[in-house]
């Protein structure tokens, strides 16, 4: 009967010293887990994937200013040009496009990764053409953007024992999802009465790239290529003559990118960042939606449509340690930029500055 009453109690003790051994043993999803592999902390020595099993959280923000680039421009053409061609056709003005975005990246084994990113846009505009005498007041909207998703896989990593060098290879595909709001305003009884900007491309995107890293000490040379395929789709934009108005079929031309970038790094958690930004569109036509096969073969092609363009940008980085990270950077356009499709933004990106910066957190 003595053995009998101990029995259960030797149960539970042993119970509740199995529980309280795995709940000391089983770590916080905020710390690192035994599966994660080591993240270097010098910016440089990382390879172009998150590693496997880590979580990484951005929170990012940009801010986009662009004045008078309403109207096309020579095909390529370096230098600031705002101004100069635009008050000559009564079209001087000014647009503002902030982007707020969320992403998250899954890098579920050692050589590959998931990411995902939803913005909100908040784009204001105006120029001459919509002023009344001296009213400046902007046309303003507020909306969820286009959101993109990729993948991105790693054939290449090599690393020396010391860790002064490191290389990283890989191939990605990202799509762009058109979840942004992509009609301009109603047509009720005269043109656009209520007008809004548009926060999406209204088209579905696929982006197939590749990108290489080389690091010697506190060096790192980074280059990318790409081709951004950009399929044919009815947008929702209004076309408005004296009686009526209409939708168009738009194949917006595909782009094929390249950036070349330097990140020194001569502090443990300060690096300087550099990028050059070489670009160039394929001709944009548009159309009827008449049904054809394939879509849009009777559409014309819009003049100066394609060209280059080219960006560099100045970014500050700071690795608090390897879960924290947060950066800062400076984009100008040096050349092209035609604006034939504003506010297209994705599609046709205006001329100017791009002020912004990002917070980061690895698990």
């Amino acid at each position: 009967m003595r053995w009998s009453l101990k029995t259960p109690w030797m149960a539970v003790s042993v119970l509740l010293l199995v529980s309280l051994t795995a709940g000391a043993a089983q770590a916080s999803w905020l710390q690192p887990h035994t599966r994660q592999e080591a993240v270097p902390l010098a910016v440089v020595e990382r390879p172009l994937v998150v590693g496997k099993s880590w979580m990484l959280v951005d929170f990012g923000f940009s801010w986009k200013h662009s004045n008078s680039h309403f109207i096309g421009d020579r095909l390529f053409n370096l230098g600031a040009t705002e101004g100069t061609h635009f008050k000559k056709e009564n079209n001087e003005g000014q647009w503002d496009y902030r982007r707020w975005t969320l992403g998250l990246t899954w890098g579920f084994s050692r050589n590959s990764q998931l990411s995902l990113e939803v913005p909100i846009v908040w784009a204001s505009a105006w120029n001459n053409r919509m002023m009344e005498g001296d009213d400046r007041k902007p046309l303003s909207s507020v909306g969820l953007g286009d959101m993109h998703g990729g993948f991105r896989y790693q054939w290449l990593r090599s690393q020396s024992q010391d860790g002064r060098f490191s290389n990283s290879l890989v191939t990605g595909l990202e799509m762009r999802f058109p979840t942004g709001h992509e009609s301009p305003g109603s047509y009720i009884g005269g043109p656009n009465n209520v007008p809004t900007i548009i926060t999406g491309a209204g088209t579905w995107g696929f982006d197939v790239y590749a990108r290489f890293k080389q690091q010697i000490r506190f060096f790192a040379v980074e280059f990318g290529l790409g081709y951004q395929l950009n399929p044919v789709n009815v947008v929702m934009y209004l076309v408005d003559t004296e009686e009526d108005q209409f939708n168009q079929h738009l194949d917006p031309g595909d782009v094929v990118h390249s950036d070349l970038g330097l990140t020194v790094q001569f502090f443990r958690h300060l690096a300087l960042r550099g990028n050059l930004y070489l670009d160039y569109r394929l001709p944009t036509k548009w159309g009827s939606t008449s049904a054809t096969f394939p879509p849009c073969k009777d559409c014309l092609t819009i003049p100066d449509s394609n060209g280059f363009w080219m960006d560099v940008d100045a970014k500050l980085i700071a690795t608090i340690d390897s879960h924290f990270g947060m950066d800062a950077y400076f984009r100008y356009t040096l050349a092209g930029r035609h604006n034939f499709l504003w506010p297209l933004e994705d599609l046709s990106p205006s001329r100017g500055w791009t002020a912004g910066g990002n917070l980061s957190y690895r698990f």
